[in-house]
């Protein structure tokens, strides 16, 4: 699942710097934003249900654009583009560590994943509890 389209991009940062960024590969801002998504991924899998259901995420739109532009530089990206980058990756922390909400375009929050509870004060299994296994 990708969060972000060409489109997206483009009409964030203008479809001239998409295209020379792309250099007039087939598929390179696709990629970019492929990688994005799986970056993406991997922040939220830990307090959200994935595949994210309904949508579209407006944070999550930014968050891939900043960091698909980022990934389409070949060399090094302008400092802008990289403090970008770096806000869209902190804003990823913050929502995967619940300081932020996920909203969608229709103001419902994403689901997030059931973390496991401790029952009692004391854990079960102990060194005592496990001595003559």
């Amino acid at each position: 699942m990708t969060y972000a389209t060409r489109a997206d991009l483009e009409a964030r940062f203008g479809a001239e710097e998409a295209l020379d960024l792309a250099g007039m590969q087939d598929g390179r801002i696709e990629s970019a934003l492929s990688d994005a998504a799986a970056e993406i991924d991997a922040a939220l899998a830990a307090a959200y249900r994935l595949p994210l259901e309904g949508g579209p995420w407006p944070r999550l739109i930014g968050v891939a654009c900043d960091l698909a532009r980022r990934a389409l530089y070949d060399d090094v990206s302008p400092a802008e583009v990289n403090a970008r980058a770096e806000r869209a990756q902190a804003a990823l922390a913050r929502l995967a560590a619940g300081g932020e909400a996920l909203i969608d375009d229709s103001g419902h929050p994403a689901p997030r994943r059931d973390t496991a509870k401790r029952a009692g004060s004391t854990p079960a299994l102990t060194p005592d509890s496990l001595a003559g296994l």
